[in-house]
């Protein structure tokens, strides 16, 4: 494995562009203090204490892509979570296209850990009962054609992903910079277009964090504040106006593929998102850094689903030392599919994944929790697929003729979509707890 590169420029250059794979010093300090809160909930279980002061596990809960089911889905988990007092446990909270809808929603309050049920019925009222306002959504598009950047993402945030979520969040991630541990860390997830179709499927990793955006695993990092602006060999060329969270949203949930045709094909060919760098280094002596980084003066990032369905690329930087995930995988059809890819694409990296071994007839009849372990250094991967045989009732529930599987839009009624779609995501947390509970233990003494 190559060590990680560490470059020492003018100091232009390391205020504004970071190239290390070490993780973001604000990042270690939240991180620090919120294992903390993780090892206080860990006193209240039958873990022997010898075994907490050697380590404290990381536990992150991972939510895939599916649009509007998977903010729901997510949403019904983790106010389940909540409610079982679990979230005291988890260290990150990491999202992929709609999931990171529901994160967007919950991290406008700096206390939504503690808050969460009341949190849950407000964003369940605004998606149930709020409207689309055209004039608002015209006044919140007019001062976007003013940036320079603008692209298709401004348009399909304001129109598409407004219309779903029934809010134009004009805060920034950034400000939540200074915040306390009282949650998990958000971890945000995008792709870079033409890395991946140049398939540098690893490099091509993008996340945005309160504090940082840039490549997983290249080691390339500009603050969130200056998401967007202009660099070139390092300096700031041109400061551009952070993008406010509907606009993230609209960059991280751009593929709601379920019940449109060819969606891949078409964000393929025309979704442009967001322009981060200009030139933004001229790292002639660092190898690691692929060559389009050093000479193409856009880059276009866009929903990490079209890729994978899962963050777990970009989460597990070996720098996080994940030891436990909770994977809720939200997708439409076949419930394991994005699991096996993670740990197709991980292996392919070099990142440690355990290995995924269903046992026969249960890959069209899923349970509703799974635990995949190795004897080596790849996390403990928890995975529950949203519809299964116990709280389905034991359909063959990914079958496209299920109605609780079909799109959103199906329903008649969104209200009851949403009441369904919640009461199914929350009970795989409330008939797992302990099993949960079991693995959280067996993390710990690893």
């Amino acid at each position: 494995m190559r060590k990680s590169v560490v470059c020492y420029f003018s100091f232009p250059f390391r205020r504004y562009v970071r190239v290390a794979k070490s993780l973001n010093l604000k990042e270690e300090e939240y991180v620090k203090g919120r294992q903390a809160v993780v090892e206080k909930f860990l006193t209240f279980l039958p873990v022997p204490h010898s075994l907490l002061q050697e380590h404290v596990p990381v536990i992150a809960v991972l939510g895939s892509g599916g649009g509007e089911r998977a903010m729901v889905g997510l949403l019904g988990v983790l106010a389940q979570i909540g409610e079982k007092k679990l979230l005291d446990s988890i260290t990150y909270l990491c999202g992929v296209s709609g999931c990171t809808w529901c994160m967007a929603s919950l991290y406008e309050d700096p206390k939504w850990s503690v808050n969460v049920a009341a949190d849950k019925d407000q964003i369940l009222e605004r998606l149930s009962n709020g409207k689309f306002s055209i004039l608002d959504m015209l006044d919140w598009l007019s001062e976007a054609v003013e940036d320079e950047n603008y692209s298709l993402t401004d348009f399909w945030a304001a129109t598409v992903v407004y219309n779903i979520i029934k809010e134009i969040d004009r805060h920034h991630l950034s400000e939540q910079q200074d915040r306390d541990p009282t949650n998990p860390y958000p971890i945000y997830t995008a792709i870079d277009k033409g890395l991946k179709e140049h398939h540098q499927k690893t490099s091509c990793w993008f996340e945005i964090t309160p504090h940082e955006a840039g490549y997983s695993h290249v080691g390339a990092y500009v603050d969130t504040s200056h998401f967007g602006s202009q660099f070139e060999a390092g300096k700031l060329k041109k400061a551009i106006k952070e993008e406010d969270m509907l606009y993230l949203q609209g960059l991280c949930g751009s593929a709601i593929a379920d019940g449109m045709e060819n969606i891949t094909e078409i964000l393929h060919t025309q979704q442009k998102a967001s322009v981060v760098l200009i030139s933004w280094c001229l790292f002639h002596k660092v190898e690691h850094i692929p060559a389009a980084l050093l000479s193409d003066e856009k880059r276009d990032l866009i929903d990490a689903g079209i890729l994978l369905n899962s963050p777990c690329v970009a989460l597990l930087r070996p720098e996080r030392k994940v030891d436990l995930i909770l994977f809720f995988d939200f997708s439409r059809d076949d419930p394991f599919l994005t699991v096996k890819k993670a740990a197709d694409y991980c292996k392919e990296a070099g990142i440690p994944f355990p290995s995924v071994v269903i046992e026969p007839g249960e890959e069209k009849n899923p349970k509703d929790f799974y635990v995949f372990k190795d004897e080596t250094k790849a996390p403990i991967v928890i995975h529950i697929p949203l519809f299964n045989t116990v709280n389905c009732g034991g359909w063959v529930i990914y079958r496209p003729s299920n109605p609780v599987a079909s799109h959103p839009k199906d329903f008649k009624n969104i209200k009851e979509m949403i009441e369904d779609l919640l009461l199914v995501s929350s009970r795989n947390v409330k008939n797992n707890k302990e099993k949960i509970l079991n693995e959280i233990k067996a993390a710990c003494a690893r």
